[in-house]
């Protein structure tokens, strides 16, 4: 595996708050310097770890993960990361029982709950991607998990990571695969 040169740091301000601080850290020669850093909220459960994380407990899980694509509304965005931009056909499974849980799908499913990505609140109008429970999927450890937009600085989520929607556009900016860009969520 390539060395990770880029994090995504979040941790919550207190002990189960759902407010939190996101930095992004670069490494520079020998030494990890700071690039950026805003305030975030979380799950209204605040952070749980992988063990106790479960579908629909409203906690945003701990543990580090690689990203995967950013999703957008609109035109292309300004990244150099994989993106998607998201049509009315397209959901995120996350119905347990399903074989496509935690999956994004295009068109239509037999699934009995999905997250429609393409929401009237323009919450996902741009977001990224977190990998967690996606190798292998874990069947009601969770699913959807993302960085997304937030609502407000004092609305929870159902277990993503929300921020500013200038925020997300200057991290989406920065984002670099080549980088191997992760995100570390710490209890």
């Amino acid at each position: 595996m390539d060395m990770t040169l880029q994090i995504i740091v979040v941790r919550a301000k207190d002990y189960k708050d759902f407010r939190g601080i996101l930095e992004c850290w670069e490494r520079q020669k020998d030494k990890w310097i700071s690039i950026f850093n805003c305030e975030c909220v979380l799950g209204k459960n605040g952070i749980v770890s992988y063990e106790k994380k479960m579908e629909g407990d409203m906690a945003t899980p701990s543990g580090m993960y690689s990203l995967g694509f950013i999703f957008v509304y609109g035109d292309r965005p300004d990244t150099k990361m994989r993106y998607v931009r998201l049509t009315d056909e397209d959901k995120w499974i996350d119905d347990p029982e399903h074989p496509l849980y935690n999956h994004f799908v295009r068109g239509s499913t037999d699934a009995r709950s999905y997250e429609i990505m393409k929401r009237l609140d323009n919450l996902y109008k741009l977001g990224i991607v977190i990998n967690y429970n996606t190798g292998p999927v874990k069947k009601n450890k969770g699913s959807a998990i993302f960085i997304h937009i937030w609502k407000d600085k004092e609305t929870f989520t159902k277990g993503c990571i929300a921020i500013d929607e200038q925020n997300i556009k200057s991290i989406i900016q920065w984002l670099d695969p080549d980088k191997n860009p992760v995100i570390l969520i710490k209890e």
